[in-house]
């Protein structure tokens, strides 16, 4: 068939396209996670202190 070549190109660049969208998609959740996950880990730590600062007095 002719032009299947270039087809077959497109159909490579455009799978390309989808994998590198799905990537900064996933990018995108993982950090916007990690950085709530990072504040609650803080917020945990910072009553872990308090708590013990309050049984010293």
């Amino acid at each position: 068939m002719p032009g299947s070549g270039r087809a077959e190109v497109y159909f490579i660049v455009a799978m390309m396209i989808l994998i590198l969208i799905v990537c900064a998609v996933a990018v995108y959740f993982f950090f916007k996670t990690f950085k709530t996950e990072m504040k609650e880990k803080e917020e945990r730590r910072l009553e872990k202190a308090a708590k013990a600062s309050e049984e010293t007095n």
